[in-house]
């Protein structure tokens, strides 16, 4: 494969590997790709690799929840890693396929893993947090908890989540306050969970993100994954406008923290400042979607004229000024919902 990245400017030919990628997604008709360079290049003004995703975003029409999400976790605090991205459209075997959102993929070097270190890991979507393992069916039998770094032929860290879930569980109150910032990156935890709480993702309680550990001295770490199915609709396509709400205690995670006051007191105090700071705040997030929204709209009209709003996988032929519509009405009914329970929490 000839990768050709054109900008105004300049135009630059890598060599590579390209492949369809995805689950569920991998039946939708315009396809995801991973792209495998045989050097790291800096494409798009991101950092550069030699591992990327071209996301067709097939499922989502507005293409802007994957890269909210990401940018406001990343906004939060400056120890959250998520996918850096960018929008580009994409020319295949010289034909027009789309718009596609290129994204960082969440590896070794981009989770800032000390390669050196006995005690780094990385798992995709471990099974860690559910209160049972029962009925649980791994991709792979032999690798439960989906790692991916190191190659789990070469060394198994699953005992090190065994630890924690250990702790988790059987911890008495006094040991979980003062071991849990040693455990886990305390600042990393809390705005994991106001992105959950924020974009109503109930697929990412329990899935779509990474835990990781970059070495010894550093906490254990959340990146999200996947956040298609948020802020306004739910994980089979369908409308959520916050009707079905966030079953958070699922979580073994959360479940016990949320039966501490001194977190509450935490999660509070963190959800006003990064209102304070307009983060979190209904006008921030309504101005980050108009403003994505605006910079991509005419790219948007070029892709629905390969791909149409009525494709059979739509709940709705809704049109992409539409689609933003619902995202800002989500943002007003959500952010209501949330300042009525961090009031009474």
């Amino acid at each position: 494969m000839e990768l050709t990245v054109s900008s105004k400017n300049e135009e630059n030919r890598y060599k590579g590997k390209i492949k369809r990628r995805g689950g569920f997604s991998i039946s939708f008709p315009k396809h995801s790709y991973n792209l495998d360079l045989k050097e790291d290049v800096s494409i798009c003004n991101l950092p550069r690799d030699d591992d990327w995703i071209l996301n067709a975003n097939f499922i989502d029409k507005t293409f802007l929840r994957h890269v909210l999400s990401y940018e406001l976790f990343s906004d939060m605090g400056a120890n959250n890693i998520s996918p850096k991205c960018q929008f580009v459209e994409v020319e295949l075997n010289q034909e027009y396929n789309g718009l596609y959102v290129l994204m960082e993929k969440l590896d070794r070097s981009t989770l800032r893993i000390n390669k050196s270190d006995s005690l780094a890991f990385i798992f995709k979507e471990p099974h860690l947090f559910r209160k049972t393992y029962e009925g649980v069916v791994p991709q792979k039998p032999k690798n439960f908890h989906q790692q991916t770094y190191p190659k789990f032929k070469k060394s198994d860290r699953a005992n090190q989540l065994d630890k924690i879930r250990a702790f988790i569980l059987r911890s008495s109150d006094k040991d979980f306050q003062q071991q849990f910032p040693k455990v886990f990156d305390m600042q990393n935890i809390i705005d994991w969970h106001l992105l959950l709480l924020v974009s109503n993702n109930n697929d990412g309680i329990l899935k779509n993100f990474y835990l990781y550990k970059s070495d010894k001295q550093t906490p254990v770490r959340i990146a999200p994954w996947d956040y298609d199915h948020s802020f306004g609709r739910d994980g089979d396509n369908e409308l959520n406008m916050d009707e079905r709400q966030l079953k958070i205690e699922r979580s073994i995670l959360f479940n016990r923290l949320l039966a501490q006051e001194w977190y509450k007191a935490l999660l509070k105090k963190r959800w006003l400042e990064l209102n304070d700071r307009e983060i979190l705040s209904v006008a921030g997030l309504k101005r980050r979607v108009i403003t994505m929204s605006q910079s991509i709209s005419g790219a948007v009209a070029k892709n629905t004229k390969l791909w149409p709003n009525d494709a059979e996988i739509y709940y709705d032929a809704n049109d992409f000024a539409q689609e933003i519509e619902i995202m800002l009405s989500y943002l007003d009914l959500r952010h209501k919902r949330l300042e009525d329970y961090f009031s009474e929490l």
